[in-house]
């Protein structure tokens, strides 16, 4: 048995010395770096808070409308008609930058409970911005136009344009805060409103 071991060792060895063994090459760490395209990056975030805002013109300027318009980005949180304050908070802060402590004077005769805003129900518009431009501001702001398509609750869609300015917020996840919104209507539209 030891010799049919060793021959077969003795075999072994003599095969494998006339094998060509090609050396393995090492790998190398792939060390191109990505471009980063800034300008891409800050559109894409400008879009995204763009197609989630319901505030625009004058609502700016009027505190329960913009409360109310802002809880329309949050119905999907609604529950029995209600949302969690802490969450409408959030979220005007981190769009608006607005800061609200308390919602109880808004919408006096709507339902009340502690710790929720109750949503007033109705019908509401959606608006689906594409990018035209994006103008550095050079002082941390920046001024975006979009093309923005309005299907309108009552079954209506209109083309108009948005402008919208954009200041840095470092406390938001966005980075930004929209300030201000406005919309342009073509004007066969505009003279119906």
């Amino acid at each position: 048995m030891k010799k049919i071991i060793t021959a077969v060792l003795v075999c072994s060895i003599v095969l494998l010395s006339l094998c060509s063994f090609t050396p393995v090459k090492s790998v190398e760490a792939n060390n191109d770096v990505v471009a980063f395209d800034e300008a891409k990056v800050l559109e894409a975030r400008f879009s995204n808070m763009l197609n989630h805002n319901f505030v625009y013109g004058e609502i700016f300027h009027n505190d329960e409308a913009l409360v109310n318009d802002s809880a329309l980005a949050l119905l999907h949180l609604v529950n029995d008609g209600f949302i969690e304050e802490a969450q409408l908070k959030d979220y005007i802060f981190n769009m608006y930058g607005k800061i609200y402590d308390d919602f109880s004077a808004y919408n006096p005769d709507a339902p009340k409970s502690e710790g929720l805003f109750y949503v007033i129900p109705r019908g509401y518009d959606l608006f689906e911005h594409k990018i035209t431009s994006v103008i550095d501001n050079q002082d941390g702001s920046y001024t975006v136009i979009s093309d923005v398509v309005i299907d309108y609750h009552f079954g209506e869609k209109v083309n108009a344009i948005s402008t919208t300015f954009f200041i840095e917020n470092e406390e938001s996840p966005f980075g930004f805060n929209i300030l201000y919104s406005d919309l342009a209507y073509p004007i066969e539209f505009a003279s119906q409103l």
